[in-house]
């Protein structure tokens, strides 16, 4: 009898448990973690950041949905170098890349091997051969899809993928990615990248309302890709010389990775998955247009003003979650600490060699530095063409130009645009603005010693436009 009773309260016991599994709310569980990253993408040309044109309707509603965080900033004006940050929460001396012709280091702790050792299965699905299998990023994916397939129009050794396609290629693995597991997919989208020429609607934006408050004096095309005061020869389109007609094609570029985005959410919407699934899009850097009085137009790469160094950053968190709520949107950010802060949404231990800040747990200094760099690292970045370092801390920015030692510094409060260079008369101390810089760099910066590279890295590296 006693027996029968201790069986009887046994099933009990076990039927309560599965009853309480079965109760546990979906947002309670592992999320499946989306992370997108678009190359070239402007913090300041989305419709939730103001932006006037119609570009970004998906991002908008991801951004309503979510947290956007206008403040963020990334470690480099180089699509490797930035990417390996944003992965490892390390910068990008500690990484060993510091521009695009070093590999992804293979024993370094990433947000990709943080969540594989938590049991999920990872994908990485790419547009440039920057971030492809030269990188050495497929070893930290279980599956890894960079096939490239078109052309860029300017440079026929330069191909890549457009947005359409990445994420096709990414919606077939979700749909056959191993059952029981979360996923992790990370999905890089080349489309803002120059030359601007969007595969549909390329001229939306041309002769539009908006197009005449872009100064309309014309400029002289480029012989290469960085002579200052010129449209970059591997930039040119048709031969147009007004800087209105490439902000135009810009944004094109953008609304059809937008409309791509729209496809991806949509699936996930249908597929059961999107309310399981944390999203989070940012971008490597941004890009200079027609900016007046900076070196270079249509560029990025060397240049580390503000519009090159701020990108966007939007995370919708699973399950109707509004954790990020609570963070005071307005502090700086660095790229670094969306590593950490997606582990801790996801509910995955963060490694202990993290730099970055997790968001939710840490308090934010609305002064600490923020340093972003141009590619470094070579002879021809730092002497031939030059490279510029910056660090923003508070509303200041203070650059340093590696090819001639020249500084510059702006007040945001009242030069947003960075027009103004005050380091004559600095408000500060420029030894405590430049102090972050030489604590990340180094200071023995210039001249420094070129790289070794393969014929097929210098290649590549010279079709993105980064070297002549």
């Amino acid at each position: 009898m006693k027996l029968a009773l201790r069986a009887a309260l046994a099933l009990l016991v076990v039927a309560g448990v599965i009853a309480w599994i079965r109760a546990v709310p979906a947002e309670k569980r592992q999320p499946n973690v989306l992370l997108v990253t678009v190359d070239t993408l402007r913090a300041d040309h989305l419709g939730f950041a103001g932006y006037p044109r119609d570009t970004s309707p998906n991002l908008d509603r991801l951004a309503r949905e979510g947290t956007w965080f206008p403040r963020f900033y990334s470690q480099s004006a180089t699509t490797g170098a930035a990417h390996a940050s944003l992965f490892t929460s390390l910068p990008p001396r500690e990484t060993g890349v510091t521009a695009n012709s070093q590999p992804f280091p293979a024993n370094v702790a990433s947000i990709m091997g943080a969540l594989r050792g938590a049991d999920y299965a990872t994908a990485g699905f790419v547009s440039s051969v920057v971030v492809g299998r030269k990188s050495k990023l497929q070893d930290h994916f279980d599956h890894f899809d960079d096939e490239l397939t078109t052309v860029e129009p300017n440079r026929n050794t330069r191909f890549e993928r457009p947005a359409a396609q990445t994420v096709q290629a990414a919606l077939d693995w979700i749909a056959q990615a191993p059952a029981g597991k979360p996923f992790f997919v990370w999905i890089h989208l080349i489309d803002p990248h120059g030359p601007y020429d969007a595969p549909v609607d390329p001229d939306r934006y041309v002769d539009d309302a908006y197009y005449d408050r872009i100064p309309a004096n014309d400029l002289p095309l480029g012989d290469g890709d960085w002579q200052p005061g010129t449209i970059p020869r591997y930039q040119v389109l048709g031969g147009r010389t007004d800087p209105r007609y490439y902000v135009a094609r810009y944004d094109a570029e953008i609304r059809y990775m937008d409309a791509a985005l729209g496809t991806l959410f949509r699936a996930l919407e249908e597929r059961g998955l999107a309310r399981d699934t944390l999203i989070a899009v940012t971008a490597d850097h941004g890009e200079t247009l027609a900016e007046p009085g900076h070196k270079h137009y249509f560029s990025h790469g060397v240049i580390t003003y503000e519009e090159v160094t701020r990108i966007p950053l939007v995370i919708r968190e699973a399950g109707g979650e509004r954790r990020l709520g609570t963070v005071d949107r307005e502090r700086p950010l660095s790229s670094l600490d969306l590593a950490p802060t997606l582990l801790e949404l996801a509910g995955v231990p963060i490694p202990d060699g993290f730099r970055g800040r997790n968001l939710l747990r840490t308090p934010l200094d609305p002064e600490a530095p923020i340093v972003s760099l141009g590619g470094y690292g070579t002879e021809s970045l730092e002497q031939k063409i030059g490279t510029q370092f910056s660090v923003r801390r508070g509303p200041l920015r203070y650059i340093i130009n590696t090819k001639d030692g020249s500084q510059e510094l702006y007040d945001l409060r009242d030069d947003p645009g960075e027009t103004r260079n005050v380091i004559a008369r600095p408000p500060v101390d420029v030894a405590t603005l430049q102090a972050p810089i030489d604590a990340t760099v180094g200071t023995n910066r210039v001249a420094a010693p070129p790289a070794k590279l393969t014929e097929e890295q210098a290649a590549a590296l010279k079709a993105l436009g980064y070297v002549e």
